[in-house]
C-alpha cells in the first residue's frame, strides 16, 4: 500500500516538474529604446533604430586600425575618427564604448595594456575634437576577441583595431 502511495505520489510531481517547465515559458520582451521618429516600432516607417545604425559592423561608426605594437593614431584612424566624431556628435543621448583589441602575438598582459593605451588614444582624440569625456568610456579585450581567426599579417591587420560599442556607466 505504501509502494502504491509512493509511485503516486512521485508520478504527480513529476507531471507538475513537466507542466511547470513546459508552461511558464514568457515572451522575452524587446526593450524599447526611443529614436528620432519615437519608440522602436512606432513612427519609424520601417526604418531601422538609430542603435542598429551606429554600432555593428555595418554601423556608422567605423573600427580604426592600429601598427604592430603601437597606439599611436595614423593618419587614416585620424580621417576615420573626424568621421566617427560627426556621428556621435549628432547622437549626444549615448554613451559610446571604445574598445582597444590586439592581435594574438604577445602575452595576455601585455595585450591588454597595449589594447588600453588604444581605446586611450582614440579617446584623447574625441575629446580633442569636442566629444565629452563623460560620453566615453574605454575597455581592453586585448586578443581575446579577434575579427579575423587566421593567423597572418592580413588577419593580424584586422584584429589590431578599436571599435565602438554602446556603452553604459
Amino acid at each position: 500500500m505504501k509502494s502504491r502511495w509512493m509511485v503516486l505520489t512521485l508520478a504527480v510531481c513529476l507531471a507538475l516538474v513537466l507542466v511547470g517547465a513546459t508552461g511558464c515559458k514568457h515572451k522575452k520582451q524587446e526593450p524599447v529604446i526611443t529614436t528620432p521618429g519615437g519608440p522602436s516600432g512606432s513612427g519609424t516607417g520601417g526604418q531601422p533604430e538609430v542603435k542598429d545604425v551606429l554600432f555593428g559592423p555595418n554601423g556608422l561608426l567605423k573600427p580604426v586600425y592600429f601598427d604592430f605594437d603601437k597606439s599611436n593614431l595614423r593618419p587614416d584612424a585620424i580621417e576615420q575618427l573626424n568621421k566617427n566624431a560627426e556621428v556621435m556628435k549628432k547622437h549626444p543621448e549615448y554613451i559610446y564604448q571604445i574598445a582597444g583589441h590586439c592581435d594574438e602575438r604577445g602575452t595576455q598582459e601585455y595585450n591588454l595594456a597595449l589594447g588600453e593605451r588604444r581605446a586611450l588614444a582614440v579617446r584623447d582624440y574625441l575629446i580633442s575634437v569636442g566629444l565629452g569625456a563623460d560620453k566615453l568610456v574605454t575597455i581592453s579585450y586585448g586578443k581575446e576577441q579577434p575579427a579575423d581567426p587566421g593567423h597572418d599579417e592580413a588577419a593580424w591587420s584586422k584584429n589590431r583595431r578599436a571599435e565602438f560599442n554602446e556603452g553604459k556607466k
